[in-house]
């Protein structure tokens, strides 16, 4: 059974390091060179893949990490029931509900001109209506707005930075307890 534990903290830990790593160099490294693309269309479809292949990835090792993380503190003795798995489990989720926050509110864009535009968004996000690519296409004709897109991409990348931060946050706590068992 210790075995089974130990290795549930160390898959978790590692799992939420790796989650960590990966919001971090979104938000550092892949999304300012989207940034400096010429025109809109192309950083569009490129960040509409990598937004794809993200929250694959995001949603697979946060599953894994806060699963093995509060499988580990059930599995645990009463003596060996340490806390810090749980406030690791619950950096995780908290590094989701600023996304849930922000598709409430409007997203990072509500900020805009025309407040009318940004209220009947928040309006269609409470109905189930509204989608994220509706951010992106302008009033007219449907072509993209190259401001727009900027905001949009500067947005997610406030976003990723703050999921690391609370991932990263969590990722420290881990090691510390893991350090702290001596497992």
């Amino acid at each position: 059974m210790s075995r089974t534990v130990t290795a549930a903290k160390f898959v978790g830990t590692i799992s939420l390091g790796l989650l960590t790593g990966l919001s971090y160099t979104l938000s550092t490294t892949t999304l300012p060179p989207l940034l400096a693309l010429p025109t809109a269309t192309p950083a569009h479809s490129t960040f509409r893949h990598l937004r794809a292949l993200t929250a694959r990835h995001q949603v697979l090792l946060s599953t894994l990490s806060a699963s093995s993380l509060v499988m580990a503190y059930l599995l645990s003795g009463p003596r060996s029931r340490h806390p810090y798995l749980l406030w690791a489990s619950l950096a995780v989720g908290l590094g989701w509900s600023g996304e849930g926050y922000a598709r409430l509110t409007g997203g990072p864009s509500s900020k805009r001109k025309g407040g009318d535009a940004s209220g009947s968004r928040r309006r269609a996000v409470r109905e189930g209506s509204w989608t994220e690519d509706e951010e992106w296409v302008a009033e007219e004709g449907g072509a993209l707005n190259g401001e727009v897109v900027r905001e949009g991409l500067e947005g997610w990348r406030i976003k990723q930075g703050l999921k690391a931060g609370m991932w990263g946050f969590g990722w420290a706590v881990a090691v510390v307890g893991l350090w702290g068992d001596g497992a």
